[in-house]
């Protein structure tokens, strides 16, 4: 049996949307590396998860999915 203290993490999904060049890559890798990084397209998705760290606060993962982006939008 667990303690009151002990916290159980939160997770949370997102989804990253937009068009083809518009840094949806970039966004996530500035988000999870905190510096820029050359990123080549993106074929298919790419699934990033990210956690907080910090202390006596609560514990939460992010998952984010960072798909192909379109020429335009119909």
């Amino acid at each position: 049996m667990g303690s009151h203290s002990s916290k159980v993490p939160l997770e949370t999904q997102i989804l990253i949307l937009g068009l083809d060049g518009s840094g949806k890559s970039t966004l996530l890798y500035k988000l999870k590396y905190n510096e820029a990084v050359v990123t080549v397209p993106t074929v298919g998705f790419n699934v990033e998860m990210l956690e907080t760290k910090e202390k006596d606060s609560w514990h939460i993962l992010f998952f984010f999915f960072d798909t192909t982006g379109a020429l335009c939008l119909y």
